[in-house]
C-alpha cells in the first residue's frame, strides 16, 4: 500500500493517452514529423468524463472535485488503474479510429468491473 496524490494519477493517465492522442487530433499520417504537442487540460478532462472504466467519484477525484488530497492504493488498484485507461485510450470511441493495431498489444488485458476509489 502507498499513498499518491492526484497529481501522480493524472501523470499516468497521460502516459496512456500519449499512445493514442495523435489520433484523436485526427493528424495527418506524417504525425512523427511533426512536432509533439502536450496534451491539453481539456483533453485530459475529456478523456476522464469519457472513460466508462472509472466511477463518478474516482473521476471527480481525478477532476479536483474532492477535498480529498491522498489515496492510499494496492499494487493492484494501481496495475487495473493503468489498464483501464490503456484500454480506453486504444478505444475506438475514444479516438474515433481504428485501433486495432494498438489495441492488439493489450488483448491480455481483461477489463472488469468499474473501478473506484480504493477506501
Amino acid at each position: 500500500m502507498k499513498g499518491i496524490t492526484r497529481a501522480y494519477l493524472l501523470h499516468l493517465i497521460k502516459d496512456c493517452i500519449t499512445v493514442s492522442i495523435h489520433h484523436r487530433r485526427n493528424v495527418s499520417q506524417n504525425y512523427f514529423a511533426k512536432e509533439i504537442v502536450e496534451i491539453t487540460e481539456d483533453e485530459m478532462i475529456d478523456f476522464i468524463t469519457s472513460i466508462p472504466y472509472y466511477t463518478v467519484e474516482l473521476k471527480d477525484f481525478l477532476i479536483g472535485n474532492l477535498s480529498v488530497q491522498v489515496i492510499i492504493i494496492s499494487q493492484h488498484w494501481e496495475k487495473d488503474f493503468i489498464a483501464k485507461a490503456i484500454t480506453w485510450a486504444t478505444d475506438t470511441k475514444w479516438t474515433a479510429a481504428d485501433m486495432s493495431f494498438l489495441s492488439n498489444c493489450y488483448k491480455n488485458v481483461v477489463v472488469t468491473d468499474f473501478l473506484s476509489l480504493p477506501y
